[in-house]
């Protein structure tokens, strides 16, 4: 065991004096990645999706805003920010956890979607600049066809009665928009293993066929914690050196005044397809967050799938990745407001 441990210890001096800022989102994150270790659960965390939810509020027609704050009322809400983080504590109300533990709509919504965990991310390889190249890739339930749905759903006459109701698409909806800008929600790295020998990355689309993945970086380890791994680093650890705060009104406003007046543009193409658009975006930066990782060796269960891989972070790589998260959750933020400006409220 401590062999195992000591594989993982990369000698990142700076990752090493990385506060988490609170013992109990510490606490919670252990739990999570013991419960969704197959899923990717709270993207940015509840402080980044609540950044993004104020900032997008902000950006809303006066029409849109009338809305969806109405169709909020119908289910408790207030605003886009309350909600934000809805479909986090749902998945945790199906293992028992948090505020929604007890709750009656979130036990129903569990049993009629027990694949909804899947609907927080894809798995596309970081060679991907195309949805061409992640065709392969997108079958099934995941973040893209999520976002997709819940369209649907907002622009339907009356739901079916076993899908989603309006008011659980737009809660769903402002989440996903969310984790589909978290670039390790999207990208993942797959790998050939030689007994021994340091795991090779392997980034081209048609070459992964058939490899195990990292799971969006949450099998990459740069330390011998459980929560030292690049997915938490880039849910929780990035979202907190932007502006050295936890509150997301202090995160939100350092991005409008920051980042903000550099994403205007509006996506192209048809808005019911954007987020096949956002989530190859987020694969491309997230071939930016593998640049410069040195992996080590591989650790495996006992049916020989990877359960770890030792890595080493290069001595920048919080001050270089915290911009591009400030980007994307900028990014997220914006074109959450674009999306529901554009959809046809039904």
């Amino acid at each position: 065991m401590e062999a195992s441990k000591a594989r993982r210890r990369s000698g990142n001096s700076k990752l090493d004096k990385v506060a988490f800022m609170r013992k109990s989102w510490l606490i919670a994150l252990v739990i999570g990645i013991c419960i969704f270790s197959n899923d990717r659960a709270s993207a940015w965390g509840p402080e980044g999706h609540a950044a993004i939810a104020l900032i997008a509020e902000g950006l809303l027609s006066s029409n849109t805003e009338a809305t969806a704050h109405n169709l909020l009322a119908q289910g408790g809400d207030k605003d886009l920010v309350s909600i934000a983080s809805w479909a986090d504590l749902v998945l945790s109300a199906a293992h028992r956890e948090g505020p929604l533990r007890e709750n009656h709509e979130a036990a129903e919504f569990n049993r009629t979607f027990p694949k909804s965990a899947m609907w927080h991310y894809v798995n596309i390889p970081l060679g991907a600049v195309s949805y061409e190249d992640a065709r392969n890739f997108v079958d099934g339930e995941n973040v893209i066809h999520a976002i997709e749905g819940c369209i649907r759903t907002l622009e339907s006459s009356a739901p079916a009665p076993n899908d989603l109701t309006k008011v659980q698409a737009l809660r769903l909806l402002v989440h996903f928009v969310g984790d589909i800008h978290q670039p390790l929600h999207c990208g993942t790295g797959f790998y050939s293993f030689t007994d021994g020998e340091a795991a090779r990355l392997v980034t081209v689309p048609a070459e992964v066929i058939g490899k195990p993945s990292d799971r969006g970086g949450n099998l990459l380890f740069y330390d011998s914690s459980p929560i030292d791994q690049l997915h938490a680093l880039w849910d929780r650890v990035l979202v907190e050196n932007i502006d050295h705060d936890i509150d997301y009104r202090v995160l939100a406003d350092y991005l409008r005044r920051n980042y903000l007046p550099k994403v205007t543009q509006i996506t192209p193409g048809d808005y019911h397809l954007w987020a096949r658009v956002w989530a190859i975006d987020s694969v491309k930066v997230a071939n930016l967050a593998y640049s410069g990782i040195k992996f080590g060796v591989a650790e495996f269960d006992a049916n020989g799938r990877p359960t770890s891989i030792a890595v080493t972070l290069p001595a920048n790589y919080i001050e270089v990745n915290r911009a591009r998260a400030a980007q994307q959750l900028v990014k997220a933020g914006v074109h959450l407001a674009q999306l529901l400006n554009a959809i046809q409220w039904r």
